[in-house]
């Protein structure tokens, strides 16, 4: 366990010195903001405006730094040849790839705590009370990028260049927000046989992110119940974990050059 907080936090410093990091930061600052003064000239209400918007820009800006950032952390201590340095100590790959992730769901965690107070006291200014619903967001958000960047990881485990690693894992993501799709179509289409299968086997093996997108119910005031919470935490642990076994499985047969 000490190796693994090592790489762990090593990564977690490396991302705090990134401008990367910062960047999104800004961007994601200045979304809300323009949520705030759309809010004011939208008709209806105000709040509702604030938090759709803001909510909306907190996931995709964490889940656009653990994808860019994920696609390229393994290539970065390639080109680096770091990776050596560590390997060649008894340290097992697995325990590497288990640090990486680590230190990089800790840093998105960092980047949703911060996003999400500035978006809470936005909405406190305009409001003149706290929302605490928001948190539970906040969480699901959380969730989310715990399944986002453990498919960054797998990717970059196998995938030679960044690029590749990044395209591959936006589009897990983007499959995974429209996984309930597949079987809508299926139906609607009136599919049957082996296309039908086809769809059924590739809707249980996606990522169920939609079912973690619950932005729209904390908008509109709905509270979601403790046991809702618990089981979608249990997923996305469980989804991460087997992709982080397979990472570390093709990341112990990689050769390095």
């Amino acid at each position: 366990m000490r190796k693994i907080a090592a790489i762990a936090t090593t990564t977690f410093r490396e991302a705090m010195r990134s401008k990367v990091m910062y960047s999104v930061l800004f961007f994601a600052a200045f979304v809300i903001a323009i949520a705030a003064l759309f809010g004011t000239v939208t008709i209806g209400d105000q709040i509702r405006v604030i938090k759709d918007f803001g909510l909306f820009s907190i996931s995709v800006f964490t889940v656009g730094y653990a994808i860019i950032v994920g696609a390229a952390l393994l290539h970065k201590e390639l080109s680096r040849k770091t990776v050596y340095n560590i390997l060649a100590k008894p340290v097992h790959r697995s325990e590497f790839i288990l640090g990486k992730f680590l230190g990089m769901l800790f840093t998105s965690l960092v980047m949703v705590v911060v996003m999400g107070a500035g978006l809470m006291v936005f909405v406190w200014l305009f409001s003149g009370v706290p929302d605490w619903l928001l948190p539970q967001a906040f969480y699901f958000i959380f969730l989310e990028l715990v399944v986002v960047c453990a498919a960054s990881i797998f990717f970059s485990s196998i995938v030679v260049t960044p690029l590749l690693a990044g395209l591959f894992t936006l589009g897990v993501f983007l499959a995974g927000r429209s996984a309930e799709y597949l079987l809508h179509l299926a139906d609607k289409m009136e599919l049957t046989g082996a296309i039908k299968s086809l769809l059924h086997a590739v809707y249980w093996v996606l990522p169920h992110l939609h079912q973690l997108s619950i932005a729209n119910s904390i908008v509109y005031g709905e509270r979601l119940s403790l046991q809702h919470a618990i089981w979608y935490s249990t997923y996305a642990a469980g989804y991460a974990g087997v992709l982080l076994c397979l990472a570390s499985i093709f990341f112990r047969r990689r050769e390095f050059n």
